[in-house]
């Protein structure tokens, strides 16, 4: 049934719930696993935005391949033995969503904050915006807080 789970990470604590659910899943029915790592972009530019803006992005995506390794090593030692790391840069939810027609993604499984009122207003939640124009299923993990 699912043979191309997707799991989008951005590396912070409580994804792990979601990334066993993928793993589960993965070794019940065989599937591969795709990690997706997306770097935003800052959306504040100053007087020496395009160096500093290089510098930033840079770390940003070494520290993006720093998560995306250190997760596929955990995944590989639960024992699926097809993960892929992807590290893309822009806007996360149209990146992912994206990703999910690219790769022909079959499930998506993604952590979610559970953020309510003015915090998610805010704060925005990628993984509403996903769950809301994904054309595959989406599996959302509470995080906790």
């Amino acid at each position: 049934m699912f043979k191309k789970i997707l799991v989008p990470t951005d590396g912070s604590r409580g994804v792990e719930k979601a990334i066993n659910c993928a793993t589960t899943i993965a070794l019940a029915f065989d599937a591969k696993i795709y990690l997706l790592f997306v770097v935003e972009p800052p959306a504040l530019l100053f007087e020496y935005a395009n160096i500093a803006e290089k510098n930033i992005l840079e770390a940003m995506h070494q520290e993006g391949q720093r998560v995306l390794d250190k997760t596929a090593e955990v995944i590989r030692n639960s024992g699926v033995e097809e993960v892929e790391t992807v590290l893309k840069t822009g806007a996360p939810a149209k990146v992912i969503l994206d990703f999910v027609d690219e790769a022909k993604i079959d499930l998506i499984v993604m952590g979610t904050h559970g953020r309510r009122g003015l915090d998610r207003v805010l704060l925005g939640s990628v993984t509403e915006e996903v769950v809301r124009l994904s054309r595959v299923p989406v599996m959302t993990v509470r995080m906790g807080e």
